[in-house]
């Protein structure tokens, strides 16, 4: 198994969270945009920009996991996360799952390498002779 294929597994288990999963909002959003970053990061043209979506999911998602524990501990700010039952509890899972993903995300497309621009014929043929 290469690793573009661990990329397609992780997106689509990104895409199933964010469809399937009882996260609240905005971890679902979350997801997605980690999905988006994990498929482009399968290509080499767009690896950069989908490694780019994943660090940043990653480092968003680190950063809201404990935001609505916070929040919901006050009445004033009840409107901006949801607060009932274990909404709370679901959207630190969902958070830490997203990050947890977005990193494997990254080890993945950094294994792939990072994609050479095309110099010509003579370094393709180098580029031969060093296999």
């Amino acid at each position: 198994m290469g690793e573009r294929t661990g990329l397609a597994i992780v997106c689509a288990l990104m895409v199933g969270c964010a469809a399937f999963g009882p996260f609240p909002h905005p971890v679902p959003l979350l997801f997605a945009i980690a999905a988006i970053g994990a498929a482009n990061a399968a290509f080499p043209l767009m690896r950069t920009f989908g490694s780019a979506l994943l660090g940043g999911v990653a480092a968003a998602s680190t950063g809201l996991a404990s935001v609505p524990f916070v929040t919901c501990s006050s009445d004033k700010f009840t409107d901006v996360f949801t607060c009932t039952g274990d909404a709370p509890t679901w959207h630190m899972t969902g958070a830490v799952l997203v990050a947890g993903l977005a990193g494997a995300g990254l080890v993945l497309a950094r294994a792939l390498g990072t994609p050479t621009p095309a110099r010509g014929p003579a370094a393709a043929r180098s580029d031969e002779e060093r296999r």
